[in-house]
C-alpha cells in the first residue's frame, strides 16, 4: 500500500481574497452635483437611461434618418411620456451626434458601452463600462455622458466626483493600452458640450487604494453608472 504523505492530511491554507473591484462611477458621490429626489429622481434616471440608449444606437443609422429613427424608438420604449418630452430627447441625442467636431467619437471605429477591467497602482482593481471609447494606433479617448441639465463651463468647474471617476477610467485604460496616449472627456448632452479633462487634472484626482475603499459605499444614480 502507498503511504499517504503528510501534506495530504493537512487542511489547505485559506486563499487570499481578491481585492474588491472599484467601479469608477461610485467614487465620491458625496460631492457630486445635487441629485433630484423622489419622483424627480426616478424621472431623471429614466431620462438618462433613454438618452444613453439613443446615443448608443443612433450612430449606426444614416445621419438624415436619425431623427425619425429616434422618434420611432422612443415611441416604442417610452410611449407613456408626453410627445414634447420624447421630441426633446430625440433632438438632444441627434444634436450630440450631429456635432461636426465629434464625428470621430461616434464613427465606425468607436465602441459604445465598452466593458473593461485592469489593476492599477497599488493593486487596486478597476472595472466598469465606459459610454464611448475611441482607440487609434496612437491614442485612446474615453468619453462619459452626463445627461442632467447642469453643464459646467470648463474642466475647472467639473465636480470632483466626476474627475475621480474619469481619472480611474484613464488609469485603467493606461494599463490596458500602455503604448497609447490616454485622454478623457465628459459630454454634457443638454448643452451639448464636450469638456476635455487635462492630464494634470486627472492625475490630481487619481484614486488611491485607501481613498477608493472609503468611497465604495455609494450607489450610482443611473444603471450605467453616471449621474444625471
Amino acid at each position: 500500500l502507498l503511504e499517504v504523505p503528510e501534506w495530504a492530511r493537512r487542511a489547505p491554507a485559506a486563499e487570499a481574497r481578491p481585492p474588491r473591484p472599484l467601479a469608477p462611477s461610485r467614487l465620491g458621490e458625496d460631492d457630486a452635483p445635487q441629485r433630484p429626489a423622489g419622483a424627480d429622481r426616478a424621472a431623471a434616471i429614466r431620462r438618462g437611461v433613454l438618452l444613453h440608449a439613443l446615443i448608443e444606437r443612433l450612430p449606426a443609422v444614416a445621419p438624415d434618418a436619425r431623427p425619425a429613427a429616434a422618434h420611432r424608438w422612443l415611441d416604442a420604449q417610452a410611449r407613456d411620456l408626453a410627445a414634447t418630452v420624447r421630441r426633446a430627447m430625440a433632438d438632444e441625442a441627434c444634436a450630440v451626434l450631429s456635432h461636426p467636431d465629434w464625428a470621430a467619437i461616434f464613427g465606425p471605429g468607436s465602441l459604445a458601452e465598452a466593458p473593461f477591467s485592469a489593476v492599477i497602482d497599488g493593486g487596486l482593481v478597476v472595472a466598469g463600462t465606459v459610454d464611448r471609447l475611441l482607440v487609434t494606433a496612437t491614442d485612446v479617448l474615453v468619453v462619459d455622458y452626463k445627461t442632467g441639465g447642469h453643464s459646467p463651463a470648463d474642466a475647472a468647474a467639473v465636480a470632483p466626483a466626476y474627475l475621480r471617476q474619469m481619472s480611474a477610467y484613464a488609469a485603467a485604460l493606461g494599463v490596458i493600452f500602455p503604448a497609447r496616449r490616454v485622454a478623457a472627456a465628459l459630454l454634457y448632452t443638454a448643452a451639448p458640450r464636450l469638456i476635455a479633462l487635462p492630464a494634470e487634472l486627472l492625475a490630481a484626482h487619481k484614486p488611491g487604494l485607501d481613498a477608493a475603499k472609503a468611497n465604495l459605499g455609494g450607489l450610482p444614480l443611473e444603471p450605467d453608472g453616471s449621474t444625471p
